[in-house]
């Protein structure tokens, strides 16, 4: 509900947001973009142009908070829409029109490219069955966020926090973007090589047989033992399930998590129907911020329930670049209420929910409609969340034996946990 339109949330993986090289279900194919019109290109453009600029005008989330002068922006580049472009060139004119905007807020997607996204969304579900995320600093990559159970990716010894430099013996390069997915993926029975490098900065060639497969990731953790404090990590792209889920597991460790709670939201990137108000709920309680959007705005207000002493145990949420979507909203309703503690690396504000509009030539445009204001008043669609308590590892320089931030959140447990 409150990511990115279903082509992000479900085409890419979880895009920038993951993107699962395996997907978790079928669904039947969706009709293909009709052909070109048949007026002439340069009327067709000047069409298109025109439809992006009156989409934005009256429902466009920050078109007066921006002060945007929009007869002005839509002026500037008007007259090139009138030239003898090619689909290639427009498409280019286009994508420029978003870049005065706040950083994601409006993306456009070419009719070429919605074409090629979606016949890999409806036609093609093979992969090495892993949750991954494109890097570009300090250099190029895919990091493995999670890796699928009884998957192809799992058996060749690839795990989470893992990442790919080059596959096929050709490097990951910061000008592919999200199109570097499509090199691993492949059909069922073919063969990748890839060049992985651990945590620990160990490289490895890597070759696996691509499959097909219908999988999800997990909810993972439990009791540390001894220490009293418990530990979940939420699984890439969860939806409704984690309602249950997460009160299951808890339920579970009960009497086990006395001195304090982690959950890890560092690769939390939800579906549209991530369960936001019961996930609230079991934490907290009373006003939890507001969506905010041009015309109305929606407080967010939650009964606080109590399963296994989750209202009271110190709660340390673990965060990072990607902790996107309703979990971001989870993670900053929470510190904003002074209910948990932070820990990692700052979020990055990927919590507008969007509208959709197909243009005349067949393109698309996407903007925000809606963001979440905290409790203090701050739209953490625009800056993100700041972690209490910054640790500056990412997800590809942990692991299950070494993991800064997990030792950090314990280090804040432990001084806040009653002496026993």
């Amino acid at each position: 509900m409150l990511t990115k339109p279903s082509r992000r949330s479900r085409s890419a993986g979880l895009l920038l947001l993951a993107v699962l090289l395996a997907a978790c279900s079928q669904r039947p194919a969706a009709a293909l973009p009709t052909p070109y019109p048949t007026t002439a290109a340069a009327d067709r453009h000047v069409k298109t142009y025109d439809a992006f600029w009156e989409n934005l005008q009256g429902s466009y989330l920050y078109q007066s908070s921006a002060g945007f002068d929009f007869e002005k922006l839509r002026s500037e580049k008007r007259l090139a829409a009138y030239a003898d472009l090619s689909e290639a060139e427009f498409a280019s004119l286009m994508q420029s029109l978003t870049d005065p905007f706040p950083s994601n807020s409006v993306t456009y997607r070419s009719r070429a490219k919605r074409i090629e996204e979606d016949l890999a969304n409806t036609i093609s579900y093979e992969g090495i069955g892993a949750y991954v995320s494109v890097l570009k600093e300090p250099e190029p990559r895919i990091v493995l966020l999670a890796v699928v159970e009884k998957s192809p990716a799992q058996a060749a010894g690839l795990g989470a926090h893992d990442a790919i430099l080059s596959v096929d013996g050709q490097p990951v390069l910061a000008a592919e973007g999200l199109d570097v997915i499509q090199r691993v993926r492949g059909p069922a029975g073919s063969v990748v090589s890839l060049d992985v490098r651990a945590p620990d900065g160990v490289r490895r060639t890597v070759e696996v047989t691509r499959g097909r497969l219908a999988a999800a990731d997990q909810l993972r953790g439990g009791s540390l033992g001894a220490s009293q404090i418990g530990f979940l990590r939420l699984p890439v792209g969860a939806g409704n399930e984690l309602a249950t889920a997460l009160p299951a597991a808890l339920q579970s460790m009960a009497g086990k998590y006395s001195n304090g709670l982690l959950l890890d939201l560092r690769v939390a990137h939800s579906a549209d129907d991530w369960p936001l108000l019961e996930m609230l709920a079991l934490f907290g309680n009373g006003p939890m911020g507001k969506l905010s959007g041009t015309s109305e705005q929606t407080p967010l207000t939650v009964t606080g329930q109590d399963v296994g002493g989750t209202q009271n145990v110190p709660l340390v949420l673990l965060v990072g670049a990607e902790t996107q979507g309703a979990s971001e909203i989870f993670a900053a309703a929470l510190q904003a209420s002074q209910r948990a503690v932070l820990i990692g690396q700052r979020t990055p504000g990927k919590v507008m929910r969007f509208s959709t509009r197909t243009l005349p030539d067949g393109s698309q445009m996407y903007y925000a409609i809606s963001s979440y204001i905290n409790a203090n008043g701050v739209d953490i669609g625009r800056s993100g969340i700041k972690p209490d308590i910054a640790v500056a590892e990412g997800w590809d320089q942990v692991n299950d034996k070494y993991d800064p931030v997990i030792m950090r959140a314990l280090q804040q447990i432990s001084s806040s946990a009653p002496p026993g």
